[in-house]
């Protein structure tokens, strides 16, 4: 599963195909369970790690045999986003973005444009910068629960200090549209609340990537008071039209959500990480909303920063090599805008000495990560002084 939520930015369909993966020297025949012009899900035997470039070859119905399939050309620069094990047993399931845009030759469009495909429901946004679509709530089984994503290109997007996405203007007469207000899905009947796809039922095929017997044990135990405060303020809050404080709830019951999944996966880096990014990104949305509701404070927005830093500090030893690479790096720069030297130089020597104690192989993803992550640092620890939060009115440099 991957640690990081990411935007969707094209329509997926629910098409069951024949493919080969290659990985590295190892080839081998999997099934495809869904498929977009931007990536697709497959099914497979052997695990692969996420960040991982793999190729994929396509098989599409031959035009002139009945029955037998032609293969078309590999795929080239193909990434894991996220990995999980499947229900299957022997199996796993693989979330894949194609790096560049796929040619004719690739079968891609072929398979979206032929009679097999099968849309995946439609929610209609108003939003000319949404995609919505409908998924079905993994804990209570509700059905046509609303999520969305973002369109490419949209609007302009500028990572705040701590990687967090912010919002601009939109691009090419789209309409304006702060995606962190929508950036979560809620399930209107149990309330369990997550981002992206991963942790919903997009299609038939999809599998939880948590026990959610224990979880739902612990959830509709503790889920108690932000429920009645959803109960008071659920009109449209599974719309696009969702409001400052409609989002803001939405963010406090994914942290009850994720300190759950945590307590029940104790070894599961996973969700250490997404639960430290979901409290960054509600900083961000406190912090876009400063003075325009009365719960949106710096303060709250620095408790939440800091309730990050903890979970992440504590939980380390669980995150791989990737998500630990990550990690440090929002821990540098949570550091740095506390102006927190002890944990600053902690983790800055863990990114530094990363290639004795790890040894990642020359051109892997690990070494790739590495690179971007010790670039991103050294900028942060070299701009110290200006990002500390003295100096700063938002979490954006001036």
């Amino acid at each position: 599963m991957s640690d990081m939520s990411e935007i969707r930015v094209h329509e997926r369909r629910r098409i069951v195909f024949p493919a080969r993966l290659h990985v590295h020297n190892h080839i081998e025949n999997v099934v495809g369970l869904d498929l977009s012009e931007g990536g697709c899900r497959i099914r497979c035997k052997r695990p692969v790690n996420i960040f991982s470039k793999v190729l994929l070859e396509i098989y599409i119905p031959s035009s002139s045999k009945k029955g037998e399939y032609t293969v078309c050309d590999p795929i080239g620069s193909v990434v894991v986003r996220w990995a999980k094990p499947s229900k299957q047993h022997g199996y796993f399931i693989l979330g894949l973005q194609f790096s560049t845009r796929p040619g004719e030759n690739h079968g891609i469009n072929h398979l979206l444009q032929g009679d097999q495909s099968n849309t995946v429901d439609k929610l209609v946004c108003q939003n000319s910068s949404l995609l919505g679509h409908y998924v079905e709530c993994f804990v209570c089984g509700q059905e046509k629960v609303h999520q969305y994503s973002l369109r490419s290109k949209s609007v302009h997007i500028k990572n705040n200090i701590f990687g967090i996405p912010t919002f601009g203007e939109p691009v090419d007469g789209k309409d304006p549209i702060d995606y962190n207000l929508l950036y979560l899905t809620i399930c209107p009947n149990c309330n369990f609340t997550a981002p992206g796809d991963e942790f919903f039922k997009f299609s038939q095929e999809d599998e939880p990537s948590f026990d959610v017997s224990k979880f739902s044990e612990k959830w509709n135990t503790e889920k108690a008071e932000l429920s009645a405060k959803y109960n008071q303020n659920k009109e449209g809050i599974g719309l696009e039209s969702r409001t400052n404080e409609q989002a803001d709830l939405s963010y406090e019951f994914a942290a009850l959500a994720f300190k759950i999944l945590r307590e029940i996966n104790p070894e599961n880096g996973v969700f250490v990480r997404l639960d430290a990014m979901i409290k960054a990104r509600h900083a961000q949305l406190c912090m876009t909303n400063l003075g325009r509701n009365a719960e949106f404070t710096r303060e709250k927005c620095e408790i939440l920063l800091k309730d990050a830093k903890l979970i992440l500090d504590d939980n380390f030893e669980t995150l791989n090599e990737i998500q630990g690479l990550m990690g440090a790096q929002l821990l540098v720069a949570i550091s740095v805008y506390f102006g927190d030297i002890e944990t600053l130089g902690k983790y800055v020597k863990f990114i530094d000495n990363f290639d004795i104690s790890n040894k990642p192989e020359k051109g892997s993803q690990t070494a790739k990560i590495l690179t971007q992550v010790r670039a991103k640092v050294k900028e942060t620890y070299q701009n110290r002084d200006i990002y500390h939060k003295e100096k700063l009115n938002t979490f954006l440099p001036e």
